[in-house]
């Protein structure tokens, strides 16, 4: 989705300007959301695997 939007702020605005001229949505909003939700998964998969690897050495131990 972060991909496509940023095809979309490519060819479907003016320079310097967030609002698509086909189909009216802010794409710079949208961007920013993606990108806060692609940030807020990794770091959530990062702390389930820290979980997953201390509960793995702890239960050798």
């Amino acid at each position: 989705m972060a991909i496509n939007t940023g095809v979309s702020l490519k060819y479907e605005t003016e320079f310097g300007e967030c609002i698509s001229q086909v189909s009216g949505i802010d794409l710079c909003k949208q961007q920013d959301l993606f990108l806060g939700l692609t940030y807020s998964c990794g770091i959530i998969f990062l702390i389930l695997i820290s979980i997953l690897i201390y509960k793995t050495v702890k239960w050798k131990t």
